[in-house]
């Protein structure tokens, strides 16, 4: 497993495919909240074919949390910290200016990313996304009171009626990749972050893939940029539609 030692943000875990390409811009891919860099691996498969990308696993998150030291507790987990560790990994292993794909609160990640350092990113690619992301408040208890549950809850509801029944199998198998106290201070960084006066700023091409079937994201007016909406697919769209995805990313490198 490939961990880098970062000054600021601690020893991080990325996961890496492809070969860089002359002309071709690298793909940092940043997880959602409680997620961790396997649910970039049906994405990053698809962009190795035709290029370079990289999935980190945010501070504390997947390998990244293996450490307890690495946490300072999860009360200093923050956006800020998260776009951080996102920016000094890319600094780190040099890839220039970057598409940055994010997936759910990834997203907000990678917008704040290419508001701060406009010239390091060449694009973003939001994925489940929208400047202000709502939390359900059932999956809010579950967390509290019951986090067991929380996988199969996900499966129900982030997940398109429509998903493959291997896909919802795979899905709750590979269980919870976070500790739970990191995945409910993500969603409390979900609720207080709202980008939406600051999204107007952006200065590089964005497209937004949403899943038709999204419960968790419903589809949102004044977003900048290309909207892609994908049928039968819900929330969790690089699981549900890994090709679309790298397809865009693709489209992106342009």
């Amino acid at each position: 497993m490939p961990y880098v030692a970062l000054a600021h943000s601690g020893r991080i875990h990325y996961a890496e495919r492809g070969e860089r390409r002359a002309g071709h811009p690298s793909g940092l891919l940043i997880h959602g909240a409680g997620a961790s860099s396997a649910i970039w691996m049906m994405v990053l498969a698809r962009v190795a074919r035709s290029g370079h990308a990289v999935a980190i696993d945010l501070p504390g998150h997947g390998p990244s949390g293996a450490e307890g030291s690495a946490l300072n507790g999860a009360g200093g987990l923050t956006l800020e910290r998260y776009r951080d560790a996102a920016g000094e990994l890319a600094g780190t292993l040099c890839l220039g200016p970057s598409v940055l794909v994010g997936h759910s609160m990834g997203a907000l990640v990678a917008i704040e990313a290419a508001l701060a350092w406009p010239d390091k990113v060449r694009a973003l690619v939001l994925c489940g996304a929208a400047p202000r992301l709502p939390v359900d408040p059932e999956l809010e208890r579950l967390l509290r009171t019951d986090p067991s549950r929380v996988i199969a809850w996900l499966a129900e509801h982030a997940l398109s009626p429509h998903a493959k029944p291997a896909v919802r199998r795979g899905f709750i198998a590979a269980g919870e990749a976070t500790p739970v106290e990191v995945t409910r201070a993500d969603f409390d960084i979900v609720r207080a972050t709202d980008v939406s006066a600051r999204i107007g700023a952006l200065s590089c091409p964005v497209t937004w893939i949403d899943g038709a079937d999204d419960r968790i994201v419903p589809a949102t007016e004044g977003r900048k940029g290309e909207i892609l909406t994908l049928p039968a697919v819900g929330h969790l769209t690089p699981i549900e539609a890994p090709g679309a995805v790298a397809s865009s990313v693709a489209a992106a490198r342009v």
